[in-house]
């Protein structure tokens, strides 16, 4: 038993680390919309600052992958830690000695982005290491891990909300910045470091043969194509349109809080009842449907009703929905992709799926000033339910998600992680 709960330390550290790192995110990832649409008024403006950090994001994501595998995971994880918390202290130092200008926070968020990316990148490369060293079943490490993100959701956004209303949206940042800093501090002292892969060739080289492993696997890139859309929507949901609905409908901010923790309530249930069933559960049939049930429900529920207590009802409902679908598709990426293309395939696969996360918020903005909020939703609801049946419809590829599944068309299957 003693020997159980050393081996599993490393990962409670790690998944305490992100917890908190996490919620800190939560709280900037409210804090932001909320700033600009209280001192512009616009939502296209809101669109705009969501794309210059989901952007740069997204660059990084592709560029940052060979710099992983050479510097080490866990060098990685830390010290983008350490640079995302200096980076979110300039926008209240700056606010508060001589104004925030919009073209200054749309540079720091920007910069934010591009941080953000390698880090979280790096964070989550070192999952397969932390099954290993904990003798954990995968499919229940991946669980956790996207349980704890949702267990943000379900505590950083409500105080989110009140602490903008008490200490203003740009403040907010500097308690990102403090979890940022704690959580890099704690994987640097209670995380061990995982093997560091040492690509050959050069930078290019190295970007290169990610990619042609992408093209081999049709799952792959479905997974990033499907993903591509619903990413767009729900960027789209979370930097436009749930605000926009709250202060067109309710209009107090801290109701920000209430409706993201109430999806992370539903969220943070589902995922401590696929952590316990997911190993047993069938991986296609499992995510297919959840995936249908996930984001559409909302969008209808923000566009036909303006009945707080329903909308939470409806959040609750889809952050259960959602919980098994991150840490699936983890699971089969885990298993199929060897572990010295790990950052590079990821990388690529995950910036084909954020690829159109910059242009959600942007294209949120633009179809709320354009359409109007109900037109607008109708039509995000839509387009999220057409994208979503997909793997309903083309089951062959989808079953590839189960386990024991035919990896890459012309590449022989790696050994999967126990």
């Amino acid at each position: 038993m003693g020997d159980a709960r050393v081996r599993r330390g490393p990962l409670v550290a790690f998944l305490a680390a992100e917890g908190v790192s996490l919620a800190g995110n939560k709280m900037t990832m409210l804090a932001l919309p909320w700033l600009v649409l209280t001192t512009t008024g616009s939502p296209t403006k809101v669109g705009l600052v969501a794309f210059a950090q989901t952007g740069c994001y997204v660059l990084v994501k592709i560029a940052g992958a060979p710099w992983i595998d050479r510097l080490g995971r866990k060098r990685c994880a830390v010290w983008g830690g350490f640079a995302s918390a200096a980076v979110l202290v300039v926008a209240p130092a700056t606010s508060h000695l001589a104004g925030l200008p919009f073209p200054a926070l749309l540079a720091i968020v920007a910069a934010l982005g591009a941080v953000q990316s390698l880090t979280d990148a790096a964070k989550r490369l070192m999952v397969p290491d932390l099954v290993a060293a904990s003798g954990a079943p995968l499919e229940r490490v991946t669980s956790l891990y996207a349980g704890v993100e949702r267990l943000s959701f379900l505590l950083g956004t409500p105080a989110a909300g009140l602490l903008i209303a008490w200490l203003g949206a740009v403040d907010v940042l500097l308690l990102d910045a403090v979890a940022a800093a704690f959580a890099a501090v704690l994987i640097a002292a209670a995380v061990p470091a995982g093997p560091r892969q040492q690509p050959e060739g050069g930078y290019l080289d190295s970007l290169r043969v990610g990619l042609r492993y992408v093209r081999t696997d049709r799952l792959l890139l479905a997974i990033s194509a499907v993903l591509l859309f619903t990413n767009l929507i729900d960027q789209a949901t979370m930097a436009v349109y749930v605000p926009t609905w709250i202060a067109q409908v309710v209009g107090d901010p801290a109701v920000l809080g209430t409706i993201a923790g109430a999806y992370g309530l539903g969220a943070v249930l589902g995922s401590l009842l696929f952590a316990w069933l997911g190993p047993r559960l069938p991986r296609y049939r499992t995510f297919a449907v959840s995936l249908l049930l996930t984001g559409s429900p909302l969008l209808f529920g923000l566009a036909l009703t303006t009945s707080l207590p329903l909308l939470l009802g409806i959040c609750v409902w889809c952050g259960a929905m959602s919980a098994s679908i991150n840490p699936i598709i983890s699971s089969a990426m885990f298993e199929r992709v060897p572990a010295e293309l790990h950052a590079r395939v990821f990388g690529f696969t995950g910036s084909l799926a954020w690829a159109g996360i910059p242009l959600g918020g942007l294209l949120g903005g633009l179809a709320v000033d354009a359409l109007g909020r109900t037109p607008g939703l109708l039509l995000s609801a839509s387009v999220y339910l057409v994208v979503t049946l997909l793997p309903l419809l083309f089951r062959r590829t989808w079953r590839r998600l189960d386990r024991d599944a035919p990896t890459a068309d012309d590449a022989p299957r790696p050994a999967v992680i126990a």
